[in-house]
């Protein structure tokens, strides 16, 4: 064996002897800084209050972070003013804007009034009346979004276009492939209706209210937005302090009568829940009833068949026996 070949066996020899020595002195180092640690550890409650004291100020010093960070993240006014200069140019009649996510409802001021801004979290089983194309007004970047609103457009959706990038807003338009467009819409005749409670006439008070009796059993008929299952809806409500068990008619002036009439009933702004039956008459024939029974925004739909083709006048009949503040929609379906 050569001389230089022992050489490099003893030095790697000796590297690895000091590499040894080097670990085992750290692990006594560590273990002795541990052993001192431990013997100096603050009492239960201290350390306790020292943890949750530095718990405090990383979140403290995320949420600094986060706040600082966020100007960056929402829209600017240049890019709501080219999101409204754009719907000005190109939305139609029968439009609408959706916003994801939902709380941006900022856009309700900044964009133009003639198109109806929708703020529901889903869309999925959402009844568009009258919508034949979405525009989706997207904040991409915003705390809390998701991609939701997009998947529910896009499933109901026969074609979209490409998104449009306008500063930290992204706009999309979903053209719906089947749109729901309906003969009336009967929450917006309640202007030209006739209303009675127990075959009693309902005195108005402007257009498009009512109120029917006096003192606690008064019940209020008009047309407004109530939030019911967390949302706005425009509706029909009937607004009593105690059941209303007799029947409540709402006669609407001749229409088209289509095939069906589909709505929706529920107790707005947390009401108790009662049930409810809805029955339709034409020429105070009753045609088609419904029971509807739900704590949110239940569905309903009656047949109108019978009538189906001929121009007459309408009339739905509520009845419930329990105290509620109910929400109705109903729209007629060719």
């Amino acid at each position: 064996m050569s001389e230089v070949t022992r050489l490099v066996r003893r030095a790697a020899s000796l590297a690895r002897d000091r590499a040894a020595t080097q670990v085992r002195e750290g692990l006594y180092g560590a273990r002795h800084a541990l052993a001192w640690l431990w013997s100096h550890r603050p009492p239960p409650r201290r350390a306790a209050a020292l943890l949750f004291a530095t718990a405090l100020a990383l979140v403290s010093a995320a949420s600094v972070l986060s706040q600082a960070r966020l100007p960056g993240r929402l829209p600017t006014a240049l890019d709501w003013a080219a999101v409204r200069a754009l719907l000005e140019r190109d939305a139609r009649p029968g439009d609408a804007v959706a916003v994801s996510p939902s709380w941006a409802e900022r856009a309700r001021e900044l964009l133009p009034a003639s198109v109806p801004v929708l703020a529901q979290a889903r869309y999925a089983g959402e009844d568009l009346v009258g919508v034949r194309r979405v525009w989706l007004v997207s904040l991409a970047d915003a705390p809390g979004f998701r991609w939701d609103t997009e998947m529910d457009l896009a499933e109901r959706a026969a074609r979209s276009e490409a998104p449009a990038r306008l500063g930290a807003i992204e706009v999309t338009r979903y053209d719906l492939a089947f749109p729901m467009l309906p003969l009336a819409f009967l929450p917006d005749r309640l202007a030209q209706a006739e209303v009675s409670l127990g075959g009693a006439r309902c005195a108005p008070e402007g257009s498009g209210r009512f109120r029917c009796g006096a003192g606690p059993g008064a019940v209020e008929v008009e047309r407004a937005v109530r939030e019911v299952a967390g949302v706005p809806r425009p509706c029909l409500s009937a607004a009593a302090a105690a059941p209303f068990d007799a029947p409540l008619v709402v006669a609407f002036p001749s229409a088209r009568i289509g095939r069906t009439l589909h709505g929706h009933a529920g107790p707005a702004g947390g009401a108790g829940v009662a049930p409810v039956r809805v029955a339709v008459l034409l020429d105070g024939e009753e045609i088609g009833a419904a029971e509807v029974v739900s704590a949110g925004w239940a569905p309903f739909r009656i047949d109108l068949t019978r009538g189906s083709g001929q121009a007459r006048p309408l009339s739905l009949v509520l009845t419930s026996p329990g105290r509620l503040a109910l929400c109705l929609d109903a729209v007629v379906l060719p």
